[in-house]
C-alpha cells in the first residue's frame, strides 16, 4: 500500500513567481486504520538552494532539502542525492557511496564516507523522481519510525503547473536508494 502512494496532488494556487525552486512536503502516517495524511507545508528557495550546502548540519536542515542539492546549470536542474543525518545525526546508517566531491577541498562532503553522488540532470520539460527510505528515533520517546520518502522534481515553466503534474507513472529519470533497515 505504502509503495502506492508515490503522487501528491500539487497545489497550484501556491506557486510564487519569485521563487526558483517550490517545495511541497507531505507526510502521511499507517496506523492499524489505514493511511492518513499528518501534515503538509511548503516552502520556496531563490538562487540560494543552487549550493552543495556548508559542513553545518543545522544551516543545511533550514536552507536546503534534506538529502537533496540542486545545481543549476544554464537552464537545466542538476539533482544530487546526497547523505545529510537530518532526522537522527546519532544514526548508524549511513548511507555509503560514491562521493563525487570526495578529492574536492571546497566541497562539503570532502573526505567524508558518505553517499554524495548526481541523479539525474533535467532538462527543460523533463520530470525526475528521487526515492529513499530511512529510520529514525524520536529523542523524547524513544519511538522508532520508518519513514519513506518520494521526491518528484519537474523542470518547467510556473504557467504550465498541474493539480496532477505528476500522475505520469514513468518519469523521465528515477533515483532509488532504498536501505535494508533493520530493527533495532
Amino acid at each position: 500500500m505504502r509503495n502506492s502512494l508515490k503522487f501528491a496532488l500539487t497545489d497550484t494556487e501556491i506557486v510564487n513567481p519569485d521563487c526558483e525552486v517550490l517545495y511541497q512536503y507531505k507526510a502521511l502516517k499507517q496506523s492499524t486504520d489505514g493511511i492518513h495524511e499528518w501534515r503538509e507545508y511548503y516552502k520556496r528557495f531563490g538562487e540560494k538552494i543552487f549550493t552543495l550546502g556548508k559542513r553545518d548540519r543545522l544551516y543545511n536542515l533550514n536552507n536546503l532539502i534534506e538529502n537533496i542539492r540542486i545545481l543549476k546549470e544554464d537552464e537545466n536542474y542538476k539533482i544530487m542525492f546526497c547523505d545529510d543525518h537530518f532526522c537522527n545525526p546519532f544514526n548508524t546508517n549511513k548511507r555509503h557511496g560514491h562521493n563525487e566531491g570526495f578529492m574536492d577541498n571546497n566541497s562539503p562532503f570532502s573526505y567524508t564516507d558518505v553517499i554524495n553522488e548526481t541523479a539525474f540532470t533535467l532538462s527543460p520539460n523533463q520530470y525526475g523522481r528521487v526515492q529513499y527510505n530511512d529510520r529514525c528515533v524520536m529523542h523524547y520517546t524513544e519511538i522508532w519510525y520508518y519513514r519513506m520518502h518520494t521526491l518528484n522534481f519537474i523542470n518547467c515553466d510556473k504557467d504550465r503547473f498541474r493539480e496532477k503534474m505528476f500522475f505520469r507513472k514513468v518519469p523521465d529519470y528515477e533515483y532509488k536508494n532504498m536501505q535494508y533497515l533493520r530493527y533495532c
